[in-house]
């Protein structure tokens, strides 16, 4: 039985992990590559044949996990695709947005000449979403049914909660091999116990051999829970009192959605006072729709905090969704104080690049980054410091406030991967993924010191292990 990494490994993006027992293979996620053009490009072509996977067990529905599935099935892929439900959903309008946005890209390419003929034609478009889409096997969280469900003869799956976007799940595959039966257990992204709305992390109860674990905050440590909201309400009320507006970049999905909960629940709390909020992005409003339609993943806390059954943890009467291009354009031209929440969360594309057009320039506004920011990214270089960027031509001076909010992410922190880790039950043998180097070097560095007996893998890409 081997494992080779060939995407999210020295790098965040592209996840693809690929495990082979004699003439099968199961794939780990299939995401896109994301950040620099160069680093696209990696996304028209496969590191192996599609048409030789025999299925795919998919984490949870971020485009950098599941964004090439439908690219997948277009190139001869003929497998089932096993997912939590809620995934299933949410990945559907992710890749239909993702394969609009690929159209537009490609329209533009061939219209200006731009890239070679294969790079003006789109990845894939709304027809391989409906075919992707069509090789889904819904598979229960453990806490809904604790039955192993078989994926390939030989071949079973578990999914625990993994407590960082919808329907997100650790992944724990029972496999027949060659010298016995093995369990590996794939965390995906790992989530922050007590977040808003999702369960926390679950362990696995089954003895593991082989963790493979997300490493994208493997060097840091996140504030407290009651520390971060003391920091929140304490620079939401420094730019209220300047009248400035507050754009925060986030992602669509799952980033909005917990931000727009904090602010509920702060708000109602009364920490907060009632000021103008937008949420400024279609594939935001769309999926906090499949947040509300999957109540019954949300988690006992979400109970507690919004005990009427008419109190909607996702809306409250200072929140405006919004959905038309001429309402977005609207807010640009309306004084603080406000905030806007939009997508994209790394400032790369989408509205949120307009509205930081508009006010990045004015030393009364502010900028609250939420999360990781890749490199390459407009939100990279305004988080390094740059006082100067371009936007759609313009040379703009940063002059608004730059927050950042590490402890708003939907990732584990590096104590919370080791505790995680620890509580794995038989481990022998972690690999670490979804990192940038350092990040994930110094994670391997702090579990081999702590457990000697664990052997710590960082893998590069294209790099192949025996289990």
């Amino acid at each position: 039985m081997t494992i080779t990494f060939y995407g999210g490994a020295g790098g965040v993006t592209g996840s693809k992990h690929l495990l082979a027992v004699g003439n099968k293979h199961i794939l780990l996620d299939c995401g896109t590559w994301q950040g620099t053009p160069l680093v696209r490009k990696k996304n028209r072509s496969f590191p192996f044949k599609p048409e030789a996977v025999d299925c795919v067990v998919l984490s949870h529905a971020h485009v950098d996990h599941c964004g090439m599935l439908p690219l997948l099935v277009k190139r001869g892929f003929r497998g089932s695709i096993f997912a939590t439900e809620a995934t299933r959903d949410v990945a559907y309008l992710m890749l239909k947005d993702m394969a609009k946005i690929e159209w537009q890209d490609a329209e533009y390419r061939q219209r200006h000449g731009v890239g070679t003929l294969d790079e003006r034609e789109p990845l894939f478009d709304a027809k391989d979403v409906v075919l992707a889409m069509e090789r889904f096997v819904l598979v229960p969280y453990v806490r809904h049914n604790n039955k192993w469900c078989e994926i390939l003869p030989g071949a079973k799956l578990k999914l625990y909660d993994a407590g960082h976007i919808l329907g997100s799940a650790v992944c724990v595959l029972e496999v027949e091999g060659g010298k016995g039966l093995k369990r590996v257990a794939y965390s995906g992204d790992l989530g922050q116990p007590g977040m808003p709305l999702l369960f926390d992390p679950q362990v696995p109860r089954e003895k593991i051999e082989v963790l493979i674990l997300e490493s994208t905050y493997g060097s840091r440590r996140h504030e407290t829970s009651e520390g971060t909201e003391e920091r929140l309400v304490s620079c939401i009320k420094t730019v209220l009192n300047r009248g400035g507006k507050m754009i925060v970049p986030a992602f669509s999905l799952g980033r909005t959605q917990g931000i727009v909960y904090l602010l509920h629940k702060l708000t109602d709390e009364g920490k907060l006072p009632r000021f103008p909020i937008y949420v400024d992005s279609p594939l935001a409003v769309r999926l906090t729709d499949i947040y509300r339609q999957h109540r019954r993943e949300y988690d006992e806390e979400s109970e507690v905090d919004f005990r009427s059954p008419n109190d909607k943890p996702l809306a409250f009467h200072n929140l405006r969704y919004i959905r038309s291009v001429e309402e977005s354009k609207q807010l640009n031209e309306q004084p603080g104080p406000l905030m806007v929440i939009s997508a994209s969360g790394m400032m790369a594309y989408g509205r949120v690049v307009h509205h930081l057009r508009q006010g990045v320039a004015d030393p009364k506004n502010a900028i609250f980054v939420t999360g990781y920011q890749a490199e390459g990214t407009l939100g990279r270089r305004i988080l390094e410091g740059e006082r100067r960027i371009d936007i759609f031509g313009d040379r703009l001076a940063v002059r608004a406030q730059v927050f950042l909010f590490n402890e708003l992410s939907a990732h584990a922190d590096r104590e919370q991967l080791q505790r995680y880790a620890e509580n794995v039950e038989g481990l022998r043998k972690v690999f670490l993924v979804h990192g940038e180097p350092h990040q994930a070097d110094d994670l391997r560095d702090q579990l081999r010191r702590a457990h000697p007996g664990w052997e710590v893998i960082r893998p590069a890409e294209g790099d192949c292990y025996e289990l």
